[in-house]
């Protein structure tokens, strides 16, 4: 009997760590994947300035421009 009430329990337990699971992941889920093309032009950027990889306002809006990202993406 104890095995069967400690099994209800965890089932009620178990409900509320789907909630903080599902919470977790609203919040991966707002991690959003680039395009790859996107990856590749800011890759292709970050090699060509390795001594100094601290794009200008300029820059970044270029390359918000060329990826199709935001200027917040691209800070980011």
């Amino acid at each position: 009997d104890n095995f069967d009430n400690s099994v209800g329990s965890g089932g009620d337990n178990t409900g509320g760590e789907d909630d903080l699971d599902d919470n977790s992941k609203k919040r991966q889920k707002k991690r959003g994947i680039f395009p790859k093309v996107a990856t590749n032009i800011m890759r292709a950027w970050l090699f060509q300035h390795l001594t100094h990889p601290y794009p200008s306002e300029e820059q970044k809006k270029q390359l918000a421009q060329d990826t199709g990202l935001t200027i917040l993406q691209v800070n980011n």
